[in-house]
């Protein structure tokens, strides 16, 4: 699949997930450095145990991206960091909590978190492609394995199965008791 048609979808899903990665990298490398201003800001807003899920973040914020980059685990990668930013989106931005200028700027931020969910969602659904460790690791293991849907034919014809022969129907109660 590394020629024509497959290169181009391939590329495209390559660029995705480089993309995708581009979007958490920046800020969890902020995160990283303070991960206490993070979790203050979490308990500000109402988030119990801050502290945990500061550190939750930050972990999924910079290991789902370089999970991202290799194509690794596409479904777990995808699933932490969308649960990542549904919980930092909608604890940071609620933008209907705001008015005027802060609102706007908040519902944009809001709003271009829901693309990147979105394109976390394209990831996890369509997977890394095989331009990635997943596609390399799928490639090796394809070839030991034998083909799917192809029925095996029988190396000889075999001869109908004889069928048992039907049951005698129950016999009436007087010969019953006569056989008593």
């Amino acid at each position: 699949m590394g020629e024509g048609r497959g290169a181009g979808i391939n590329g495209v899903l390559l660029l995705n997930r480089l993309l995708l990665a581009g979007c958490f990298l920046p800020v969890a490398i902020g995160r990283l450095s303070n991960i206490s201003g993070l979790a203050a800001s979490l308990t500000l807003k109402g988030m119990p145990y801050g502290d945990v899920v500061a550190t939750l973040i930050v972990l999924a914020e910079v290991f789902g991206p370089l999970a991202l980059i290799f194509g690794f685990a596409p479904r777990l990668s995808a699933s932490v960091l969308i649960a990542a930013l549904v919980v930092t989106t909608g604890t940071m931005h609620r933008f209907w909590d705001y008015g005027g200028l802060n609102r706007q700027a908040e519902q944009a931020i809001f709003l271009s978190h829901l693309g990147v969910l979105a394109g976390l969602l394209f990831y996890g659904l369509m997977g890394p492609g095989a331009w990635s460790w997943h596609g390399w690791w799928r490639g090796l293991n394809a070839k030991a394995k034998p083909a799917k849907g192809k029925k095996k034919q029988p190396s000889r014809p075999r001869a109908p199965r004889q069928r048992p022969a039907p049951a005698r129907p129950m016999a009436d109660e007087d010969e019953l008791a006569d056989a008593a």
